[in-house]
């Protein structure tokens, strides 16, 4: 499960928490964590977001979670 963020808003705070309820939920999940993905906001963002499918393969990311706030 792949996780983007546009380092907004919280993620640092509500990605470990989604994390863990996925992980009780599905024991064995693998999550590829926002750092690996960058910033998908701001200047940047079309490099960045141009590089998710690429990088979605590359990790095997059958899911993403993208978008977190509270």
């Amino acid at each position: 499960v792949a996780e983007l963020w546009d380092y907004l808003f919280r993620g640092e705070d509500i990605f470990p928490i989604v994390r863990a309820k996925l992980t009780a939920q599905f024991p064995g999940i693998k999550f590829v964590r926002y750092d690996v993905f960058g910033n998908v906001h701001g200047p940047q963002q079309r490099e960045l977001l141009a590089d998710v499918p690429k990088l979605l393969r590359e990790h095997g990311c059958n899911a993403v979670i993208s978008a977190i706030g509270a």
